[in-house]
């Protein structure tokens, strides 16, 4: 089960449905999306009190309140708070509620008509917090056989002194308490913490005591509201998954952990809803030189901002998980066509790229993202996170800094053969090691046959590198002495090797790399020539040094540019290092 907090909102008609606006949706989701009128979900024994309530016929006050069973989407009655506020014609009411459930663990409920809110917390021999954010209030109660008991009731900070100059918390807890009060007055998602003390038992008994609280957004202020627990307590409740705990936030990034987001995935695929969502897994680029150069401290400021930006793009449109290290997961609502979810993930590379630059000298913080939609991509959960899986493995193949979703028409044969790998144990290679293994092939190889060896490469290259042609120049002119795939006629020689024009473009070691068209400015001879051919992409290699080199190496995409990958550019810098060491001529 998911736990959120969320207050709910929406204007009833004098029949009792609801009235469509933005916060409508909040209904639908919890109730039932063919959610109309909001008896339908009231129990069968307490809608009459609930039309007295909204109908103000036993209370005419501008807000009114009270405590009722309502039937949520998977058929469990829950408790929930109720208010009421009057509004103009033509509607009747505006009617908001929360689930108490989902702002505390419920060990025993004793609810009846009479008691409000506090008595739905009265839990027998419980302690119970809250934090008042506006008044920088700090309660913490005792409830027995139903009496409430106020052992503190006063400001967080003097709260927080009380405890340190009384000694009721022992010396090794103080710093805990510290970051706790800080916390909670920043109201975060959650909280948890563990002390050790007598502030329970007015200084009698030392106890081994956590803190659990989850926030609230009250209708008029906002709560941090929680239990505190022994360890004895925690042995009773510890196996329940509706305890608030650290089990459902993960406490770096303030998002979902793991298992509480795989299981909201497939508590979504099993409630078969007719709306398609999409699941995204995400993965930063370059993340482990930031730990190695900076440190892990700056490497969880990351984790961090990373998280509190997805929740800033996606908003109310889905949740967030850290899946772990680096790697989120998103389950992403409303996608209704393709072209959301593009613009989605767009937004999150453009973002986190954006969020990071200029932060870390010489390391680009990128993301790579793979994704899959229900019910399209699969019906279950694992075979959609394997889809996704598979699709941030293309992504980081292609050179990072990317998003691939999967398509039938475009990867199911490579899915298929990758499962394929993975079932014979091969699958935990990347590409790049792949390739690399071919490489030294090629290299052993240059040695007894060359140009057997480089054509060999050349067709493995063609036939797995999303490259049109490649070409192998030489000689004065340098004219073409090996090729494979498509060569325009334009480019049989590249005599433009020489020229000013070509050379801007290579770097220290001697490569150039273009992966779009829009890279080579206008009037440039080389980009002239590169256009002519309908050449998109490419990456040119010198034979020898960037300064003297009587050979070159390219790798040409047509038609359709596209970013070469990171593996793609290193073999093409291998293969121009291995044919700079025997004599091309041998290969005319």
């Amino acid at each position: 089960m998911i736990l959120t907090v969320k207050n709910r909102s929406a204007l009833l008609e004098k029949s009792f449905r609801l009235v469509e606006t933005d916060t409508t949706k909040d209904f639908f989701t919890y109730f039932d999306y063919l959610c109309e009128n909001i008896l339908d979900f009231v129990h069968p024994d307490e809608k009459e009190r609930f039309i007295d309530l909204v109908t103000g016929k036993n209370d005419k006050s501008d807000n009114r309140s009270d405590i009722f069973h309502l039937l949520r989407n998977n058929g469990e009655y829950r408790y929930n708070f109720v208010s009421v506020r009057n509004v103009r014609e033509p509607y009747l009411a505006r009617i908001r509620l929360f689930d108490i459930y989902d702002a505390i663990d419920f060990a025993r409920i004793s609810v009846d008509e009479n008691n409000k809110i506090h008595t739905s917390l009265g839990l027998t021999n419980d302690y119970l917090f809250t934090y008042q954010k506006s008044q920088d209030l700090f309660t913490l109660v005792y409830y027995s056989q139903g009496r409430e008991i106020v052992l503190y009731k006063m400001r967080l900070e003097d709260w927080k002194n009380l405890l340190i100059e009384k000694k009721l918390v022992s010396k090794n807890s103080i710093n805990n308490l510290n970051v706790f009060c800080s916390d909670i007055a920043e109201n975060p998602n959650s909280v948890l913490t563990r002390l050790e003390g007598s502030f329970r038992t007015s200084g009698s008994i030392e106890e081994k005591l956590r803190l659990i609280g989850t926030r609230y957004d009250g209708l008029d202020d906002v709560y941090m509201v929680g239990r505190i627990l022994s360890d004895e307590d925690m042995l009773e409740v510890q196996h329940s998954h509706t305890v608030i705990e650290e089990l459902q936030i993960d406490s770096l990034s303030q998002v979902y952990n793991k298992k509480t987001i795989t299981s909201f995935a497939e508590q979504r695929i099993k409630a078969a809803l007719p709306d398609p969502f999409a699941l995204v897994i995400l993965d930063l680029d370059h993340f482990k030189p930031i730990n190695d150069q900076y440190g892990h401290l700056a490497g969880d400021k990351v984790i961090s901002r990373t998280a509190k930006k997805i929740k800033e793009i996606i908003g109310e449109d889905g949740l967030v998980g850290r899946f772990g290290g680096d790697e989120f997961m998103l389950i992403l609502d409303n996608i209704v066509n393709i072209n959301i979810l593009r613009g989605i993930l767009r937004a999150l590379l453009v973002q986190i790229k954006k969020e990071f630059e200029g932060n870390f000298e010489g390391i680009t913080l990128s993301c790579s993202v793979g994704a899959a939609v229900y019910p399209n991509n699969g019906l279950t959960y694992d075979e959609l996170f394997k889809k996704a899986d598979f699709c941030l493995y293309r992504a980081k193949d292609k050179g990072r800094d990317r998003y691939v979703f999967f398509r039938d028409d475009m990867h199911a044969q490579a899915y298929a053969e990758r499962l394929k790998e993975i079932g014979d144990g091969k699958g935990s290679e990347g590409r790049e090691i792949v390739e690399l293994k071919y490489m030294a092939d090629y290299l052993q190889g240059l040695q007894k046959k060359p140009y057997e060896a480089l054509m060999a490469l050349l067709r493995h290259m063609i036939g797995i590198y999303s490259v049109d042609g490649i070409s192998v120049y030489a000689g004065p002119e340098m004219k073409s002495i090996a090729h494979v795939g498509n060569e325009p006629p334009v480019l049989r020689s590249a005599e433009y090797a020489f020229s000013d024009d070509f050379k801007q473009f290579l770097d220290a070691d001697g490569v150039a790399l273009l992966n779009f068209t829009s890279e080579i400015p206008e009037g440039n001879s080389f980009g002239k020539i590169m256009n002519d051919a309908d050449v998109c992409s490419t990456i040119h290699c010198v034979i020898g040094s960037r300064d003297n080199f009587w050979g070159l190496l390219a790798l040409n995409k047509l038609r359709i540019p596209a970013r070469f990958a990171d593996y793609e550019v290193n073999c093409g810098r291998i293969l121009a290092a291995g044919l700079a060491l025997i004599d091309l001529k041998s290969l005319g």
